[in-house]
Order: C-alpha cells, then sequence, then structure tokens
C-alpha cells in the first residue's frame, strides 16, 4: 500500500498533461501511486497517459470511454475506487505541481496526525505565464508557518471560507471513507463545492501548509473556470447538497450563516459573467433557493455579512422580483468592467487570448467555433451539429476564450465610445487636442 494515491483527472489535455505529470512523477515523496483518468479525450491525451503508464510502474490508467456529463465528478470518482494510498491527492492534468508539494503535505499531515492538509497556490495565466493570487490570503494570515488546527465550529467556519479546489489537499484515507467523500455526478459543474464542505465537516484535525506549491492555470480555452453561458447557475445546485451535509452531521444551526455567505460568494461571481438569458435563468435557480431562509435572515445578513455588494441580489430574489435583480445584475456588470474581472489573472490582453487560441486550435478550428458560438447567441441551433473531428458539437467543446473574446470587445466599444464624447465636449469646450487631419496610424503588433 503506498502512502499517497495522487488521482490525476484529464479531458483533452495533451497540451499540457506532460509537464504536469513530470511535476507529479518526480515528487520527493516517491512511495506514491499515479492515477490518471482520462475522461474520454479525443486530442491524444489518452496516448500520452498510455505512454507515461509504460515508463513508470507507479502510473496506473484509467481511459473512460466517452466524456461525462458535467464536470470531474466521475473521473475522479473513478479514481478514487482505484486509489489504495494512505492518503490520497487530486491533480487537474494542465496544472503544475512543485516537486515537493505531495511529500510537504504527507510529512506534515502525519507529523500533525491530520485528517486533512492543504497548501496556498497561484494562479497562473495561460497566455502570459503571469501568476496572480486567488481571493483568499486574508484567510491564510494566521498561518504564517505549518499550523495544525484542531477543529470546532469556529474553526470550521474559518476553513470553509477558503476555495474549495481539491488538487492542493490531501485526504487521509480514514476521512474519505469515513465521510463517503465522493464528487457529485451529474450535468453540472463546480463538484469540489461539496466536497471541501464535507472534508471540512469530517475533519478532526487539518494542518495548514502556508506555501505556494502549485499553479492553476487560468483564462485556458475550454476550461470551467472561464464559462460565460447556461452552466453558470449550476453551481447553485450543490447548496441543497451541502445543506444535507450539515443535516447528516447535525450541524446546521451552527452553520446555517456560513452556507449563506457560500451563497452569496458564488452570487456575486456568477452574477458579474451573467449576461442576457443567463440572468434569468440564474434568477430562476436562486429563487427557491433564497427562499429556504427567512425574510429576518436575509434582512441581518444584508446589513451585516452580504459581500461584494450581493445585498441588492439578494433582497431582489427573496422577494421574487425579477426587474429589481436584473438591475442589481447590470449594475454589478459595469462596477466590474470598471475594475478587474473576479476570477481573471491580471495582464491578459485580448490580443494574448485571441493568439492563443489561433496557436493551438487552428484557424479553421478557431473559425468553426466563432460560427457555432455566434449562432447559438443568436438562437439559432436548431439542430445538431458535427465538428471537424467526427464527434457530436457540445457546449463543452466551445472554447470559452471566444467568450471573453466577443465581452471584452463589447467592452472596447463602449470605452471608445465613452472616450468620444469626452473627446466632443472637451472640444467644445476648447480644451481639446487640435484636429491633425491624415490617416488613421497602422495598428503595431501588441496592439489590443
Amino acid at each position: 500500500m503506498p502512502k499517497l494515491s495522487i488521482i490525476v483527472t484529464a479531458y483533452n489535455v495533451a497540451a499540457y498533461l506532460g509537464p504536469c505529470l513530470d511535476g507529479i512523477i518526480g515528487q520527493t515523496l516517491e512511495d506514491i501511486e499515479v492515477i490518471v483518468v482520462d475522461d474520454g479525450s479525443t486530442d491524444g491525451t489518452g496516448e500520452i497517459v498510455e505512454a507515461y503508464a509504460k515508463a513508470d510502474g507507479r502510473v496506473r490508467a484509467i481511459r473512460l470511454e466517452e466524456n461525462t456529463p458535467g464536470g470531474v465528478g466521475p473521473a475522479a470518482n473513478a479514481g478514487l475506487a482505484a486509489a489504495t494510498g494512505d492518503f490520497i491527492g487530486f491533480a487537474d492534468g494542465d496544472d503544475l505541481y512543485d516537486p515537493r508539494m505531495f511529500g510537504r503535505l504527507y510529512d506534515a499531515a502525519v507529523a500533525h496526525d491530520a485528517d486533512l492538509a492543504m497548501c496556498r497556490y497561484h494562479l497562473m495565466d495561460d497566455a502570459t505565464g503571469e501568476l496572480g493570487e486567488p481571493d483568499e490570503g486574508r484567510y491564510w494570515e494566521p498561518y504564517g508557518e505549518t499550523t495544525a488546527v484542531a477543529m470546532d465550529a469556529e474553526q470550521r467556519s474559518a476553513l470553509l471560507r477558503f476555495i474549495a479546489v481539491p488538487w492542493r489537499k490531501i485526504y487521509r484515507r480514514d476521512l474519505v471513507e469515513r465521510v463517503g467523500l465522493r464528487f457529485p455526478e451529474g450535468d453540472f459543474f463546480f463538484e469540489d463545492n461539496p466536497v471541501h464542505w464535507a472534508a471540512v465537516l469530517g475533519a478532526r484535525k487539518v494542518v495548514m501548509v502556508p506555501e505556494y506549491l502549485c499553479r492553476h492555470r487560468v483564462a485556458r480555452p475550454g476550461q470551467t473556470m472561464e464559462t460565460a453561458d447556461h452552466r453558470l447557475p449550476q453551481i447553485f445546485a450543490h447548496h441543497d447538497t451541502i445543506r444535507d451535509l450539515l443535516r447528516q452531521a447535525g450541524m446546521e444551526a451552527e452553520h446555517r450563516d456560513d452556507l449563506l455567505l457560500w451563497l452569496a460568494t458564488q452570487l456575486a461571481w456568477v452574477s458579474a459573467r451573467a449576461e442576457g438569458d443567463v440572468v434569468r435563468g440564474l434568477y430562476d435557480r436562486l429563487v427557491p433557493v433564497v427562499g429556504q431562509y427567512d425574510s429576518d435572515e436575509i434582512a441581518r445578513f444584508c446589513a451585516s455579512a452580504a459581500p461584494f455588494g450581493t445585498a441588492p441580489l439578494l433582497k431582489a430574489l427573496k422577494a421574487e422580483d425579477f426587474s429589481a435583480f436584473e438591475a442589481a445584475v447590470e449594475g454589478r456588470g459595469r462596477a466590474t468592467t470598471a475594475g478587474a474581472r473576479p476570477g481573471r489573472a491580471r495582464g491578459t490582453s485580448v490580443w494574448a487570448l485571441g493568439m492563443y487560441h489561433l496557436r493551438h486550435s487552428g484557424v479553421r478550428r478557431t473559425a468553426r467555433l466563432t460560427g457555432r458560438f455566434a449562432a447559438e447567441r443568436l438562437g439559432l441551433t436548431g439542430r445538431k451539429r458535427t465538428g471537424g473531428e467526427g464527434h457530436a458539437v457540445t457546449q463543452k467543446d466551445v472554447m470559452m476564450g471566444l467568450v471573453v473574446l466577443q465581452r471584452e470587445m463589447r467592452e472596447l466599444r463602449e470605452e471608445v465610445a465613452a472616450l468620444r464624447r469626452e473627446l466632443v465636449e472637451s472640444r467644445a469646450a476648447g480644451t481639446g487636442a487640435p484636429e491633425t487631419g491624415g490617416e488613421p496610424r497602422k495598428a503595431e503588433d501588441g496592439d489590443d
């Protein structure tokens, strides 16, 4: 039995999987098994997995015949069913892992007899390589060094606020079996949220390792976190799953406010990205969820704890007032445009995203996806299509880099229009620059 099983989930990440697996098989902790689950890839990912399995006896390949609905749930669960290690960790097939990471987590967990160990991570912009901070730095402030935390209601509340990702944690097998740790399976995404709650609620001791030991790739075309379509509201399907976990553990009363905070935090993230019909879908999904809280709870929370300007959204949902909700979403969208968009690493320009997409997809593939995306946005999807690769086109095929580009271009047009109005007004006031005439300058390389 190995000390640690590392479950790597992979779907169409052939361009990234080699460096990911190199970091994992090169871990300073050598007594590991690496279970790589290929979730029905069509880009050569499976062949890469097989090659690593042949080269290193610690690597085991599991290949699902077809891509499963939703996110990583079925693939991660297939890995869990096969894992034999004393501890279990996860990895995304497109991320990068410090060779010390799993050894540091394992040593800390064993030294402190902890059920769960977790470290810090960086966001890595896929187009530029720039590193960014996930929005949880303030939660790490009490843990300036490796710290073991005996769990009680206060400590659970603190840890539940961390970003839910599983791939910077390891879980003791006893915890996995005791809480029946599994990822929800279905036509939805963001399954790591219930897993995080189940682990924190069930853990007796957690050890915090405040080192940055992995790099999570963001702004990658096709990535779940870059989604800006009808799938966004699906995250709220997990509210009731988490509520049921609390009830089963007898902890609903003490962590009800934590669940409401989770709801508001996800609402802030999703509403900043929602537009068009997605806003109505978000509203319809959330009205019955918010309806589980009484008016006094919502009023108290909005007055004292609602994060990121979500109070108007929650109030509109509780009142079942779609017009007010839509206006509040629009207001948040304008505020987000004025600043950095949540969840996106800084420094990613339209030019960088577009060039990356063309480099890795090709002109024909990019053109085909652009046409399909436009048809879907215009409501012209009356029949099933197939892509050039000979498989049925699904929403997963639509690379979300195109959505980013579409939104960026709309916002850019709005900014240019505003600048033109400002220039006209300044000239009317006699403060503008004189007309120069001539042809517009040619765009230089690197212009956005």
